[in-house]
């Protein structure tokens, strides 16, 4: 029987090589933090998760998943024979990297990270050549509650993130995935809420300057 995976907010995510994401974390984060942060991380077997992890990337870039009808903002993704013989411990890693509370989270213009080193760290080596899922993070707060925090010029922050995304030399636009990522941007950018689970529809072509990110390390 194959379980489910739950991936929150599916529209709101963008994936690239393990190279790009590198430049988020660049040392380990173990040595850099002076202490190891999990105890057992050795005894996982990262190159299955990471295996599965980049499953659910594929799955949610060709819409090969459902809404889940018993909980708001998140789709459900069925990857055949999962979870196989994956561990206890190692189903929770790969549960966690889609989770909203846990996902591995950051935007591509802007560094540091939101969440996410240590896993990323471990399973970086195993992808090869495939594209690693990571949740967008600024396009969370494009909703009723947060943007009234953020006041009458929310929209703006959008703006500039797209002019941001569209100057990044290393982005794959014409990626499904990012297509819908950068469309949810233009989306906020206009005014209005991207919806987390719904496709949005083409967005105009990408603009801008040459930029690596806002900020740099």
């Amino acid at each position: 029987m194959t379980m489910l995976i739950p991936v929150a907010t599916p529209r709101l995510w963008w994936r690239t090589t393990a190279g790009n994401v590198r430049r988020w974390v660049p040392v380990d984060p173990d040595i850099e933090d002076g202490h190891q942060r999990h105890a057992d991380r050795d005894e996982q077997r990262w190159p299955l998760i990471a295996a599965v992890v980049a499953q659910v990337g594929d799955a949610l870039a060709a819409g090969a998943w459902q809404q889940d009808p018993d909980v708001e903002g998140y789709g459900l993704v069925a990857i055949d024979g999962y979870p196989g013989d994956l561990t206890r411990t190692e189903q929770d890693i790969v549960a966690a990297w889609f989770r909203s509370s846990e996902a591995v989270q950051f935007d591509p213009w802007f560094v540091p990270l939101t969440n996410g080193r240590h896993r990323l760290w471990a399973t970086m080596p195993h992808f090869g050549t495939r594209l690693i899922p990571i949740r967008g993070d600024e396009l969370g707060y494009a909703n009723p509650a947060d943007t009234e925090v953020m006041g009458a010029g929310w929209a703006d922050v959008y703006a500039v993130d797209v002019e941001e995304l569209d100057g990044l030399d290393w982005f794959d636009g014409a990626d499904p995935f990012n297509a819908t990522f950068r469309a949810a941007l233009i989306t906020a950018a206009s005014g209005r809420f991207p919806s987390t689970v719904h496709r949005a529809p083409p967005a105009p072509a990408r603009v801008g300057r040459s930029r690596w990110w806002r900020f740099g390390t």
